[in-house]
C-alpha cells in the first residue's frame, strides 16, 4: 500500500477514534487523530493532510461546520464523513457541505479501507501528471528539465510545499533560512531568494509565477511538488 496519504481523523469517541487510527495505520496510511476542531486546527498548522476523517457530532464545531470551513481554504482536501445520521436530507447536506465521501454508521474496517483507498489512488494520479520532482539529497528539481537549486531554495521550496494550502509567513520563511529578526532588509532578502527560484521553476517547466507572493503575509507555492 503506498503510504502517500497523510490523513487526519477527527472522532471524539476515545475508544472508536483509536480502533480507526489503528487499522488507518496498519493499511499503511499516515494518520493524524483529533478529538474536536480545535485539535484539527492545532494539528495542521504544522502537518499537511490530504484527506479529512470527520465525525459529525463534536465537541464545539460540528462536523459539517469543519468541512466547509476547510473546503472553503483547501478545495483539493478529501473528506469522509462518518456518521449515524442517515437520512437522506442528512446526506444531502454532508455532500453540500463538502464531503466527497459519506458513510453512516455502524461501518466495518473493510469499508472504510476501501474508500480511502480509493481516495489514494485518486491522489496518486494526481502525482502521476505532476511534472516535477523535488530529490533534496541531488539538490535538483526535475521536469522538462533538471535545474540545480541552492540548500536555502531547496528548505523554502519543501516547506511551503509541506505547509497547509502552500503558504508560509514571511517570519516562518526567514527563520529557515537562518534569519533571526524579520526586517524590511531581511524580507527583501528573501524577495530576492523567490524571485530567483521563481525562475528556477520557470527553467523546470512551470508556466507562470509559480510562487505568489500573499501581500502582508508571505507566500504560496501554487503547485504540488514530488519529493523524493
Amino acid at each position: 500500500m503506498d503510504t502517500l496519504l497523510k490523513v487526519a481523523l477527527v472522532e471524539d469517541n476515545d475508544d472508536f477514534r483509536d480502533l480507526l487510527k489503528r487499522d488507518i495505520s496498519k493499511a499503511g496510511f499516515t494518520v493524524h487523530a483529533a478529538e474536536s476542531a480545535e485539535e484539527l486546527d492545532d494539528l495542521v498548522t504544522h502537518t499537511h493532510i490530504d484527506l479529512l476523517i470527520l465525525d459529525l457530532n463534536l465537541p464545539g464545531e460540528d462536523g459539517l461546520s469543519i468541512a466547509r470551513r476547510y473546503k472553503r481554504s483547501n478545495p483539493d482536501l478529501y473528506i469522509i464523513m462518518l456518521t449515524a445520521r442517515g437520512r437522506e436530507l442528512d446526506r444531502i447536506n454532508g455532500y453540500d457541505s463538502g464531503a466527497d465521501v459519506y458513510l453512516t454508521k455502524p461501518i466495518s474496517s473493510a469499508e472504510l479501507m476501501a474508500a480511502i483507498g480509493s481516495v489514494s489512488r485518486r491522489l496518486l494520479k494526481q502525482y502521476d501528471r505532476q511534472d516535477l520532482i523535488l530529490n533534496p539529497r541531488m539538490m535538483s528539481l526535475t521536469g522538462t528539465k533538471t535545474v540545480e537549486l541552492s540548500r536555502q531554495e531547496i528548505v523554502i521550496l519543501k516547506a511551503l510545499n509541506e505547509s497547509p494550502n502552500g503558504n508560509l509567513p514571511y517570519f516562518r520563511l526567514l527563520e529557515l533560512c537562518g534569519e533571526i529578526e524579520m526586517h524590511e532588509q531581511s524580507k527583501a532578502a528573501l524577495e530576492v531568494r523567490v524571485v530567483r527560484l521563481r525562475k528556477k521553476l520557470n527553467d523546470a517547466g512551470i508556466e507562470g509565477k509559480g510562487i505568489r507572493a500573499i501581500r502582508g503575509e508571505g507566500y504560496q507555492l501554487l503547485s504540488r511538488i514530488k519529493i523524493i
